[in-house]
């Protein structure tokens, strides 16, 4: 290891059906996978214009998906399996292993194609002054976590997928004394009402257009 830095991506299998379930009524099946494709690729490419930061791909549940398996070799990434049985205990697991080897980490998702390379560094810069740092989500989740340290406490008591996911872990934050930082809040894509209502910005970002109907 060369670098004290390491950017964690979190991406699941894009297979049809089990992927982006919800935008299954706007995309199809088949769609709504290839839209995740999309996601993951841009995630990854953005990853790329980093400097001096190693990138390490989760994977969930499995980590054989060709499209997973391409995605690594050709980025030069490592890639792993998430573990834990929701998603503040795998997000815990992936920092927690990467604090063993790296000084700072920084966690996404992709589902956030508004995303770049510089907010991502702003996120390690923050975290040279602040224990964690954080980058929220317009539904009152966060796009983004990173860390220098970290207790199992931080995720404690969140019903993910809530509009209280963000206001959660700060609370936990504040009582475990951690310093934190915000960075400038962002819109992810979760359901068809925010894909339709970010749709032209999605197609400009991931120069993919996308047709709704189903």
């Amino acid at each position: 290891m060369t670098n004290n830095k390491q950017l964690i991506i979190f991406i699941k299998e894009p297979i049809a059906g089990q992927c982006k379930t919800r935008l299954i009524p706007l995309l199809g099946e088949q769609g709504a996978a290839d839209f995740y494709k999309q996601l993951v690729s841009h995630s990854v490419t953005t990853a790329k214009q980093l400097n001096n930061i190693d990138i390490a791909l989760y994977t969930y549940p499995e980590t054989q998906h060709p499209f997973i398996q391409n995605l690594a070799a050709n980025s030069a990434t490592s890639i792993h399996s998430q573990q834990g049985k929701d998603l503040g205990e795998r997000m815990y697991n992936a920092l927690h292993t990467s604090l063993k080897s790296y000084a700072h980490c920084v966690l996404i998702g992709s589902d956030c194609p508004g995303i770049t390379s510089d907010y991502i560094e702003q996120a390690f810069k923050a975290l040279e002054s602040n224990t964690i740092t954080l980058g929220p989500a317009t539904d009152g989740g966060y796009v983004l976590i990173g860390c220098n340290k970290l207790s199992t406490s931080v995720f404690a008591n969140t019903k993910w997928s809530s509009p209280t996911v963000l206001q959660q872990c700060l609370e936990n934050i504040q009582q475990l004394n951690y310093s934190h930082h915000l960075l400038d809040e962002l819109w992810d894509v979760d359901t068809p009402n925010d894909f339709l209502q970010n749709q032209l910005a999605i197609e400009r970002i991931l120069n993919q257009q996308f047709l709704t109907g189903h």
